[in-house]
């Protein structure tokens, strides 16, 4: 017999029961997807990451070859947050300048965009397969850098797997009416979007978590692509987090090319939300209509037109930061 509680309350009714499966798998998915990023940056880490510093201090000398080394960089770490807090040590150290950091730091941006297309792709089908493929590349692999690659591969196997996870985990959210109006305010005033997107990567120290929670709301119905983008939007500036924390001790220079981070996404936002419509719309007009699509590439697009604008007057860009208050310093 069921155990049940005295007034004959089942012990855990069916929707409660249903809400604990989801919560479960939410946090199994977002489990593989942490795991897989981690697998991804060991395994590309390994097989050309060794570089990655020396490449940051030889290919630095102009804004554009900073702006490009920073984007590459970071797509084979997959970690924005790790190339500018290594950004922040190198000027710490004296071996780059604040005008060479803002060029790396701008790349960054751009490069973790990788990430956000690849979280944005239906791989249902291609999980699985990219994982048995890299198990049986590492294992049968005797070159170290073949092997370092079955083990990206899985890596982007599992990320494959736990945004579907996270997904389907996430259908309980419809039943949670005070949840899904939040979302519609989200869509009407941007602000609030931008807002809630810079404290939640904030927190999370993720903004490819937050990329992943919004697509798996998006492809459940749950928020419009006008919602989805605003927050998005947000989580440029949230992860900027990390570096300020880093900054934290160092030099006066180290500090003020962690404000050059948070400087570069804030203006960004600030120059996109008077026309936000209009980005949305131009988002819908380059995107297939898979939500999961749009997100990403609104965040990639948000980057690549920010780097258009802002790095034919990159140097004067940083003289601004350079020349703040002192107090900030």
């Amino acid at each position: 017999m069921r155990a049940t509680r005295r007034g004959g309350l089942p012990w855990l009714s069916g929707e409660i029961r249903a809400v604990v499966a989801s919560l479960a798998r939410l946090l199994g998915g977002m489990s593989l997807f942490f795991a897989g990023i981690r697998l991804l940056r060991v395994g590309l880490g390994r097989a050309a990451g060794r570089r990655a510093q020396s490449a940051l201090k030889a290919f630095t000398r102009s804004p554009l070859a900073a702006t490009v080394t920073g984007a590459v960089v970071t797509a084979i770490l997959q970690s924005s947050s790790a190339v500018t807090v290594m950004v922040v040590g190198l000027v710490d150290a004296g071996v780059l300048d604040l005008y060479q950091a803002f060029g790396v730091i701008m790349g960054a941006n751009l490069g973790t965009c990788v990430t956000a297309q690849i979280v944005s792709f239906r791989g249902e089908g291609m999980a699985i397969p990219a994982i048995c493929a890299g198990l049986a590349l590492y294992l049968a692999a005797r070159r170290r850098m073949y092997r370092d690659m079955g083990l990206a591969l899985v890596g982007l196997g599992c990320i494959l797997c736990g945004v579907d996870v996270t997904s389907s985990a996430m259908s309980w959210v419809a039943d949670a009416a005070w949840l899904v109006e939040s979302m519609v305010v989200l869509g009407q005033v941007p602000m609030l979007g931008v807002a809630a997107g810079a404290v939640f990567t904030g927190l999370i120290q993720s903004s490819s978590a937050t990329t992943v929670v919004l697509i798996s709301l998006a492809r459940q119905g749950l928020m419009d692509l006008g919602s989805a983008v605003a927050v998005a939007l947000g989580s440029n500036i949230g992860t900027c987090v990390t570096t300020l924390i880093a900054s934290m001790g160092a030099s006066r220079t180290a500090r003020k090319a962690a404000m050059l981070h948070l400087a570069f996404n804030v203006a960004g936002v600030a120059c996109v939300l008077p026309v936000f419509r209009g980005f949305v719309r131009l988002v819908e007009a380059i995107s297939a209509s898979d939500p999961g699509h749009g997100i990403a590439n609104a965040h990639t697009l948000f980057n690549l037109l920010s780097i258009v604008v802002v790095l034919p007057w990159s140097r004067r860009f940083v003289d601004i930061v350079r020349g703040g208050p002192a107090w900030m310093w």
